[in-house]
């Protein structure tokens, strides 16, 4: 998902909130439960900044707010929080009984299947741990993350102290996850565990966290397949159970495939041909039956992969062996079998044999298939520099459009909007304006992005563009842009927006635009959250102290300005919302 619509998606759930408690029948409760959340953070936040008293104050007032709610399902979040505010300022005893009652709460709750969001309630608890190591309070996430007993959250937290310059304490959580994620039952899951969390780490950029992971994923399959016990307060740390079809040799490949891609994703390249070294011959040997294309499907990643890592000997002679495997098993009148030809031809197409690609799409019978086939070697000319020659075969088939669809995603994925909108306009491509737009917004280009969702009369971009506007300083612009839309429900990101900027000033003359008490509250919480986290995130490792000049003042004497405007803006926030 683009960036853009990321940050759109961390806003959506305060105008989810509001309009829930905007009808008039039922707005005495839902006030009711905003009036929580609002206190709820307002509290954190106080706590935060060292205010003790007035943090005290607030979070009682929150926690009294959080047992009159009447939408219990995410009760547990709120729990979490002002448990994690009493911890913040030193109540040590009732910060660690919410932490353990806002967990009780949240399975109680998750066994009745509520959800909000797509977001479970223990999953918005892993939520929590993350977003508190993120604004430096790692004491605080470590606390929760320990008692979710989830080796992901542990895993990810790890990621987090590493990436603050604390090495020694990283490499200890990290520790706790793989040893929690090894003492699952089935030895498939916890490979299968292992292999996810080193994906995370990897999508984290904590590439060495995720080296140590696959290594230990490494041991996991060649270890011998035993069960263990299962942690009996484990929460939801159990990966999707594996498929009962599955053979175990043919998991263990699956697995050992998975292991390599990611290896060579951090760029330890030839740790990864090691491990396609030694499951090629795993590959070879696997049964036929009952599922004979299993094996044809692992020699073809297992060729894709070492053509991306430019073993393109290795890469053909399993791509021809795939070939001489799918050629040996008759046609049953699925698609199965072509399906194979087609990533075999896409393969070939891959390591530049497009001669050999195109001959076995063209002989593929099934029309669809054939089209399919066509296509993606279509966009592997466009991917190897060859436009003319990938657009040329696209327009010889059927389903042109869709072909030409990821050519132009191809242009995104590597920021080149120009070239993206180019091809769109020049071959008519439909579909495709609002990812195009997006990726117009990423290049910090909010006219252009304007100018095509006019042009295709697009839907619901326009915060989007109006949180572009603010990344490259156009606050007029996208003032006017909420206004024309009559959008006030995006006024808190912009907000938040300008004071990551360090322009105060402006984000609380956008909460002054504001009539909704919700939307002011939030905003006015987002502005001292930024203010706050900076103090939060400066708490890392005695080097980066040290590398700072102002960073050593503000640990040696504090940031009173700064305090003092997180404190003035919550103090209006609190206002804002004991108003309701």
């Amino acid at each position: 998902m683009a960036h853009g619509l990321k940050q759109f998606a961390q806003f959506s759930a305060i105008a989810l909130i509001t309009v829930l408690g905007s009808t008039k029948a039922g707005i005495a409760i839902e006030s009711q439960d905003v009036k929580a959340r609002l206190l709820a953070d307002i509290g954190f936040q106080y706590a935060a900044l060292g205010d003790s008293q007035r943090s005290t104050e607030v979070l009682e007032q929150a926690l009294r707010s959080t047992k009159a709610m009447s939408a219990r399902c995410f009760q547990g979040n709120l729990l979490a929080k002002i448990g994690g505010g009493y911890l913040l300022v030193g109540q040590e005893t009732q910060g660690k009984q919410l932490l353990t009652e806002a967990l009780q709460t949240a399975v109680a709750q998750e066994a009745t299947r509520c959800s909000r969001s797509g977001t479970s309630p223990t999953e918005s608890l892993r939520n929590r741990a993350k977003e508190y190591a993120d604004a430096g309070h790692f004491d605080l996430a470590l606390e929760l993350g320990q008692r979710l007993v989830d080796p992901m959250t542990l895993a990810e937290l790890a990621g987090y102290l590493s990436a603050a310059g604390q090495p020694e304490r990283a490499t200890k959580v990290l520790n706790q996850a793989i040893d929690r994620a090894e003492s699952l039952t089935h030895q498939a899951d916890r490979t299968q565990m292992l292999v996810v969390m080193a994906e995370r780490l990897r999508w984290g950029e904590h590439r060495e966290q995720s080296s140590v992971v696959l290594q230990r994923a490494l041991e996991s399959l060649n270890a011998p397949a035993q069960s263990k016990p299962a942690p009996s307060n484990a929460v939801n740390s159990k990966p999707a159970p594996v498929s009962a079809k599955f053979s175990a040799e043919s998991l263990q490949v699956s697995s050992t495939l998975r292991i390599a891609r990611v290896f060579a994703a951090i760029g330890e390249n030839q740790q990864a041909i090691e491990v396609l070294n030694q499951v090629v011959p795993k590959i070879r040997t696997l049964a036929s039956q009952p599922l004979p294309l299993d094996r044809v499907g692992y020699q073809i990643d297992a060729a894709l992969q070492y053509g991306e890592l430019g073993q393109k000997s290795q890469s053909g002679d399993l791509l021809a062996e795939a070939l001489a495997s799918v050629q040996g098993i008759p046609r049953d009148g699925s698609s199965n079998r072509e399906y194979a030809v087609t990533k075999i031809a896409e393969g070939y197409a891959k390591l530049g044999d497009f001669k050999q690609a195109l001959q076995l799409a063209q002989a593929i019978p099934i029309v669809s298939q054939r089209t399919s086939a066509l296509g993606q070697i279509a966009i592997a000319y466009a991917k190897a520099g060859n436009l003319d020659a990938g657009v040329k075969l696209a327009q010889s088939i059927k389903n042109r459009n869709a072909v030409l669809i990821e050519v132009v995603r191809h242009h995104l994925g590597n920021k080149q909007p120009d070239q993206a909108w180019n091809l769109v306009q020049t071959y008519q491509v439909k579909g495709i304006l609002s990812e195009v737009a997006v990726g117009f917004v990423e290049a910090g280009q909010p006219e252009k992005a304007l100018q095509i969702v006019q042009t295709g009369n697009l839907k619901g971009f326009v915060p989007d563009l109006a949180l572009s506007y603010v990344k490259v300083g156009q606050p007029d612009q996208a003032l006017q842009l909420v206004a024309n839309q009559q959008m006030e429900w995006i006024l808190p990101a912009i907000a938040r927006g300008f004071a990551k900027q360090g322009q105060l000033d402006s984000a609380l003359r956008v909460t002054q635009a504001m009539n909704d008490k919700n939307y002011k509250a939030q905003a006015l919480i987002a502005i001292a959250q930024v203010y706050t986290k900076q103090d939060a995130a400066e708490q890392g490792s005695i080097q980066s102290i040290l590398a700072n000049p102002m960073t050593l003042l503000r640990s040696l004497f504090g940031d009173s300005e700064r305090e003092k405007a997180a404190k003035k803006v919550l103090d209006q926030a609190l206002q804002v919302t004991q108003s309701y």
